[in-house]
């Protein structure tokens, strides 16, 4: 099974527009919403008459204004840093997380899924709570990354986060398991996060095609795109507009 899920539902009212078009053309077959995107009502009123079940929620623990904390670090590498060293409690961490969660579902929307910006989620830890709210919720499928590292020179840094994540979701793979969730077996979507390619969509079939009992689940990031939007999140590198014509040929 591929799924094609697409990330930050509720962010930017254009990039609503470029996951609600996918939803309802069928080229994307799932989506996680942010419970903090500045658009979140606006994807909630969107997504009124499609069918729940492709509807996740996208744990943002970075960027974004909190609703149960002060603030959150503005990228991932300055929350990792703070997580280690104890600077940012795990209690507090679940409070925001339980927060987004009680905001989605008093909004209408029971999440099928959980996945995360950035894929913080993974973190020992965080897993640990992310597991603890979908049994409490009955969620019953938590994304893990287990990406196949390409070969070659480039996006050198980008392949070692990768194999930290792999290695992080094997060992989210077992408590995930043991908890009686569901994940997906692989993903694509890490290493050219934001810039996806058809290679990258090829690469996604042809896994579901050699494991056809497999889940495959392919990340990505369709939207349009303004001067606005760019100003505003310029700084993530993101194509959305480029990702959206990807996914529709």
């Amino acid at each position: 099974m591929l799924k094609i899920v697409a990330d930050d539902l509720g962010l930017h009212k254009l990039i609503n527009d470029g996951i609600i078009l996918g939803l309802e053309k069928g080229f994307i077959n799932g989506a996680s919403l942010m419970p903090i995107g500045e658009e979140f009502d606006d994807a909630v009123i969107r997504t009124k008459n499609l069918n729940k079940a492709v509807l996740g929620i996208h744990f943002v623990l970075i960027d974004e204004k909190p609703l149960a904390l002060k603030t959150l670090p503005q990228n991932h590498k300055t929350f990792f840093i703070k997580y280690i060293l104890g600077l940012i409690k795990r209690a507090n961490i679940e409070n925001e997380l339980r927060a987004q969660l009680n905001k989605c579902i008093k909004a209408g929307i029971k999440p099928a899924f959980i996945n995360s910006h950035q894929h913080l989620h993974l973190l020992p830890g965080i897993m640990d709570i992310v597991i603890g709210l979908a049994k409490e919720h009955e969620i019953p499928y938590v994304r893990i990354i287990n990406e196949p590292v390409p070969l070659g020179k480039r996006k050198i840094i980008r392949k070692v986060q990768l194999l930290f994540l792999n290695f992080l979701s094997k060992l989210a793979k077992n408590k995930i398991e043991k908890a009686g969730l569901l994940h997906n077996d692989y993903f694509i979507g890490f290493i050219n996060a934001g810039d996806l390619t058809r290679k990258d969509v090829l690469k996604a079939e042809k896994i579901k095609h050699i494991n056809p009992d497999k889940i495959v689940e392919l990340g990505c990031h369709p939207g349009f795109e303004s001067a606005e939007l760019i100003d505003k999140y310029g700084h993530w590198q993101y194509n959305w507009q480029k990702e959206l014509e990807i996914l529709r040929k």
